[in-house]
C-alpha cells in the first residue's frame, strides 16, 4: 500500500502531519504589525470576511481580532430540488499582548479585505517621585 504515495508520504504520520499543517495555515490569520513612534499599526488579511462579521477588542493589555465566514453553496435542477447543497463555516482569532496602549484612541478600517488597526501608544509621564526626609 505504501507505493502509492510518494516517498515522502510513505509514513501515514508523516503525512497527515503535512496534511494538518497545510490545514492550519490555510486556516491562521496573517498579521503584520509595525511600530512608530507614536503607535503601532496591524494589519490583517480578511479576504471574503464582511466587515460585519470582524470584533477586535483591548482588554487586559491583550488585542484580540476575531472573524467569522460562511458561505453556502447550492446547486438545484431545473424543477428547484438539490442536486448539491454545502455550508462552510470558519471562525478566525488571533490575540497579541500590547501593553500601553491609548485604548479610548483606537482607529480601525476595514478596505478591500485587509483589516488596519492604528493603536497610539500612551504618553507615559516620568514620575521623579517624592524625596522623604529621614528622622
Amino acid at each position: 500500500m505504501a507505493d502509492l504515495f510518494p516517498r515522502s508520504f510513505s509514513d501515514g504520520e508523516e503525512m497527515i502531519g503535512r496534511l494538518m499543517n497545510n490545514f492550519w495555515q490555510d486556516r491562521s490569520l496573517a498579521t503584520d504589525i509595525k511600530e512608530f513612534d507614536s503607535y503601532y499599526e496591524v494589519k490583517a488579511d480578511l479576504p471574503g470576511i464582511n466587515k460585519e462579521d470582524i470584533k477586535v477588542t483591548y482588554a487586559n493589555d491583550t488585542l484580540t481580532i476575531r472573524a467569522k465566514h460562511t458561505a453556502n453553496n447550492e446547486e438545484k435542477d431545473d424543477d428547484g430540488h438539490y442536486l448539491r447543497r454545502e455550508r462552510t463555516s470558519s471562525t478566525y482569532e488571533r490575540s497579541f499582548a500590547m501593553k500601553d496602549i491609548d485604548e479610548e484612541n483606537i482607529k480601525a478600517t476595514f478596505e478591500n479585505g485587509v483589516l488596519t488597526l492604528e493603536l497610539p501608544k500612551k504618553i507615559v509621564k516620568e514620575i521623579h517621585g517624592k524625596d522623604i526626609p529621614i528622622g
